[in-house]
């Protein structure tokens, strides 16, 4: 193998993790035909539309959870715990989920929050909420809508922030629609090469990069 064939080798051609995540987010697109609203997973991923509960018939975040954010973290290797208790400090605020096996070498929190697509503005917002809350042990917080992921870590005493990962998965979910529409061929490759940027969100790689800036902090 050439060095420059090195030098682009991802998750996908070795842990399988890419086509793991793949299957979940063709199996989230399957969700919609199943439920027989194809048109509308198009306009939530191609037209910025939001998803709508009486459509999917279900709590829109909770069919996001279910479908997409659980079985993602998984796949990444992540342990989470949903609606965590515990964070009294927080003015009664449950996040919407805690990773419970970052292994970092010290005491954190780990808490993450979840919106529907189209609406990751509003995770974003809401850990950055909670970082101003609590300025106890240092904090490490997941933002996502299922298509675009954020990772912050706040130090402990401090208002300040660091960003140690932000994807953007939306050319992928754009393209998802089209393995529902016989009119169009659904580009498998260009899919599953989208996916790779996923890399950076793994338990080993993010706990690697947490536990590098915590040194320099």
């Amino acid at each position: 193998m050439s060095s420059e064939e090195t030098a682009v080798t991802r998750i996908t051609d070795h842990s399988g993790i890419g086509e793991q995540l793949l299957r979940v987010f063709e199996a989230f697109a399957d969700e919609f035909r199943e439920r027989e609203i194809p048109g509308h997973f198009s306009n939530v991923m191609r037209d910025g539309k939001f998803l709508k509960g009486d459509t999917v018939g279900q709590a829109p975040e909770r069919f996001v959870e279910e479908h997409l954010i659980w079985p993602s973290l998984s796949v990444l290797e992540y342990d989470y715990r949903p609606q965590p208790y515990g964070f009294p400090k927080w003015d009664k605020t449950t996040p919407d989920f805690s990773i419970l096996n970052l292994d970092l070498p010290f005491d954190s929190v780990t808490v993450g929050e979840v919106k529907t697509p189209n609406k990751f503005e509003y995770a974003e917002e809401d850990i950055k909420s909670y970082f101003k809350r609590d300025l106890g042990d240092p904090t490490i917080g997941f933002a996502t809508d299922g298509v675009r992921w954020l990772v912050l870590a706040r130090p402990e005493k401090s208002t300040e922030h660091e960003e140690i990962a932000r994807i953007d998965l939306s050319p992928c979910f754009r393209k998802l629609p089209s393995s529902h529409e016989e009119e169009e061929s659904y580009d498998l490759m260009a899919t599953r090469e989208e996916i790779s940027d996923m890399e950076v969100l793994h338990r080993e790689e993010i706990t690697e990069r947490i536990t590098n800036w915590h040194e320099e902090t």
